[in-house]
């Protein structure tokens, strides 16, 4: 397969002007993400339907030509399954390409699997099976070997003339708008950053801890999401969160008391007098600033019900709309719905069982089922 590599700023230049006429591109990226909080760029494919381009991140300092390559609306870009690509592209360049299709999207509206991997979806349109072993090698290192780079153009040069069928096959079976609503909510959903003070919420079992066990975890989970994004460091080699949550649970004095609850000998060597100066924090706050004790949605009372009559509702609307109940509503999605209803968690937005397309197929039949399940 042929294609060529482009790693200087002048060279990046002269491919976005050469690339802005084409109506559409495939992108593709490879990433390193370990240790680090952030995802580390390795490489970016493209192809325009004429020439594959590797793009070597590592010598390229003026991404300006990229950006505006990326926010012309004139030309539709292609990935598949890119919920990390976006991440990429977001913190690299600080933007989202527009406008975005998701080919594995497309399939799902055109009756194929919700996860449809790229091999699969290549053999199925082509015969051809791609070695995907290359995937998950050190994009970082260099130089990149023959094997790498000839996987990594594969991944664009198969991709564009796909997208063209399955646009089509979408379009046919009347899921084509529906399909673009959801790349574009998959595009919001990406854009979502945590706000520090909030993210105690995420953690596994913060319900079963007191108000003033609360408010440390408050304390401690702010703390440590500034500290990994400052450093690049994914949360968990910052401190554990098993061992964060021990913390706000017992709320050691001592460096001693943080070793017999578990904490690793880095983690106390690190961060030991700072976790026990945010408990001492926490222990000095009044009453009145102490959070509410979190409520955890699958112990509400009316829970296995309202789920149980929310995935039947989902199910016969998936038979109605000859859409797969899977696509229609995750349980992550029905979580969310329920515990915007029962007002368990701070909502950014409408649910998304009451949104966009899905909204339109039985956001009134879900707001007429919940009337039977009061807060």
């Amino acid at each position: 397969m042929n294609y060529q590599m482009i790693t200087t700023n002048d060279e990046l230049a002269s491919l976005c002007d050469v690339t802005r006429d084409a109506p559409a591109i495939a992108l593709d990226t490879e990433f390193v993400r370990t240790r680090t909080y952030y995802p580390q760029l390795g490489l970016i494919q493209m192809y325009d339907g004429k020439n594959v381009s590797l793009i070597d991140p590592l010598g390229i300092t003026d991404w300006a030509p990229m950006r505006e390559l990326l926010l012309n609306t004139a030309i539709t870009k292609y990935l598949h399954a890119g919920s990390e690509d976006l991440e990429v592209f977001l913190n690299t360049f600080g933007i989202m390409p527009e406008p975005l299709i998701d080919t594995q999207i497309l399939a799902a509206f055109a009756g194929r699997p919700l996860s449809w991997g790229f091999a699969a979806m290549v053999e199925e349109y082509t015969g051809l099976a791609i070695d995907k072993s290359e995937s998950l090698t050190d994009w970082l290192a260099r130089p990149l070997t023959e094997r790498q780079l000839d996987y990594a153009a594969a991944d664009v040069f198969y991709l564009l003339p796909i997208a063209g069928q399955l646009m089509k096959e979408a379009e046919a079976s009347g899921w084509l708008a529906a399909a673009l609503n959801e790349c574009r909510m998959t595009q919001l959903r990406r854009q979502e950053i945590t706000d520090p003070k909030e993210a105690w919420r995420d953690i596994s079992n913060a319900w079963q801890l007191r108000t003033r066990q609360l408010a440390c975890l408050q304390l401690l989970a702010d703390w440590r999401l500034r500290k990994a994004r400052e450093r690049d460091l994914a949360v968990n080699f910052v401190v554990r969160e098993e061992h964060l949550w021990a913390v706000a649970r017992y709320m050691p004095g001592s460096l001693g008391e943080l070793d017999s609850i578990g904490l690793s000998g880095s983690e106390i060597r690190f961060h030991g007098k700072t976790l026990l100066a945010l408990v001492e924090k926490a222990q000095a706050l009044p009453e009145e600033a102490l959070p509410q004790p979190l409520l955890n949605l699958m112990d509400m009372p009316g829970y296995r019900k309202a789920f149980k009559a929310i995935k039947a509702l989902v199910q016969e609307v998936a038979a109605e709309s000859k859409v797969s109940a899977e696509l229609l509503a995750s349980r992550r999605q029905i979580n969310q719905l329920l515990n915007a209803h029962w007002k368990l968690k701070p909502q950014n937005g409408t649910p998304e069982l009451m949104a966009g397309w899905r909204g339109e197929l039985m956001a009134d039949r879900l707001n007429a089922l919940l009337e039977e399940y009061p807060q």
